[in-house]
């Protein structure tokens, strides 16, 4: 199942450049071990509701209670129990969280109005929870709160309106996994008994704050765009990580090279050319250049750029929708603008070498997995001042 950055979806049973989504559907979905594919639509206000789209009727699934919103990835399909999970959760109620189990079979309109209680934890109003998973009694919930992106082992007991959820241990942020200040994009709960996250972390951080899903030339200003899938095990007192991989763990630095362009090569300032090609100026080497977590296009077939949601789940391997953008500065002599490339790729991960199998990964031509953009247009266009083509990545 694909996503774009619209949150339309579509079904693939594979991939290559110019696979698009045909849906203009907001929706998210899975296709369940018998074949068949449903989809999930949410609809908020007095009440909240589910609909769900795969049976031969569409079917609302209702819970009475206002100021609900869903989870951010409110769709879980449990591949071991063949049992499909709806999440929402209240915006201003402490501890009221909604989860439906078995929710494919439900075919009629059904009305919910009691919440699961998250004993334990008590994070709301400022958590907005990102993602789930759930499989028999074990539940794996993802919050981010103040910024910082938290994840929660649980039992979950019971059915549908009177669940009982009991925490196990403590909630671990992402800088506690390893993974510094990374966001949980999504979760499986895997056949061979690990748990597999994945851990996005995109953007700038400047003095004082972070912008998500943008990217800046301001000097001082930090960017990112990296990933990593986390394998976890279950312990006594919560859970452990195993293993990580995809991760771009240090930092590198880009800087203008070359003389400036003189003055008589600068077309007229209606354009801001000029100030662009200032502004560039503090990037040099002696100023500190530009520091990114990002990798490097040598380094694309091993690590991620921004890992977002599990596409398909087998036993042996796990496919990976992997979106992020690279930054290059300008090299003047080399008649050369800067670029700003956008990754958007589907990747497998092999579980037994728990890598990234470079040669299964499909960089897609027609779909975008994250809106990402950057804070200005200096030295990234052809028709700019060089006149020349952009440097290569």
């Amino acid at each position: 199942m694909l996503t774009n950055s619209s949150r339309y979806t579509d079904f693939a049973s594979s991939v290559d450049s110019t696979t698009s989504i045909s849906t203009k559907s907001v929706r998210l979905g899975a296709e369940d071990t018998n074949g068949t594919q449903f989809t999930v639509t949410t609809a908020s206000g007095s009440t909240f509701a589910f609909t769900l789209f795969g049976n031969e009727n569409p079917a609302t699934i209702v819970i009475d209670k206002s100021n609900l919103t869903r989870i951010t990835d409110y769709f879980y399909y449990d591949t071991i129990n063949d049992s499909l999970w709806l999440g929402a959760y209240s915006t201003t109620d402490e501890n009221c969280i909604f989860f439906i189990k078995d929710a494919k079979e439900i075919t009629d309109e059904t009305h919910y109005s009691n919440p699961c209680t998250l004993s334990g934890i008590s994070i709301n109003p400022n958590a907005t929870y990102t993602a789930f998973a759930a499989s028999g009694t074990e539940l794996y919930i993802a919050y981010t709160n103040v910024g910082t992106s938290y994840l929660q082992r649980a039992k979950i007991e019971g059915e549908n309106d009177s669940f009982t959820i009991t925490t196990i241990g403590n909630p671990q942020s992402t800088q506690d996994m390893g993974v510094d200040d990374g966001q949980i994009t999504d979760i499986v709960i895997h056949y061979d008994g690990y748990v597999y996250v994945l851990v996005s972390q995109m953007g700038y951080s400047y003095t004082g704050g972070s912008s998500q899903n943008s990217f800046s030339l301001t000097p001082g200003d930090i960017n990112y765009s990296r990933g990593a899938l986390l394998r976890l095990y279950s312990t006594s007192s919560g859970f452990k990580v195993s293993a990580k991989t995809g991760w771009k763990e240090d930092s590198r630095t880009i800087y203008t090279k070359g003389e400036k362009p003189g003055e008589d090569t600068i077309y007229n300032d209606y354009s801001g050319v000029k100030s662009y090609i200032d502004t560039l100026e503090y990037l040099r080497e002696e100023n500190g250049g530009l520091k990114l977590y990002v990798p490097k296009y040598s380094e694309r077939n091993s690590h991620f750029y921004g890992p977002r949601r599990f596409v398909a789940i087998k036993p042996k391997e796990l496919t990976i929708a992997d979106s992020g953008a690279n930054l290059i500065l300008p090299d003047y002599d080399n008649k050369k603008t800067g670029g700003f490339f956008k990754h958007n790729r589907v990747v497998n991960v092999n579980l037994y070498k728990f890598a990234i199998d470079s040669t299964s990964v499909v960089d897609l031509n027609s779909i975008s997995f994250v809106a990402a953009s950057i804070n200005t247009t200096i030295g990234f266009s052809t028709d700019g001042y060089t006149g020349a083509t952009e440097a290569d990545e």
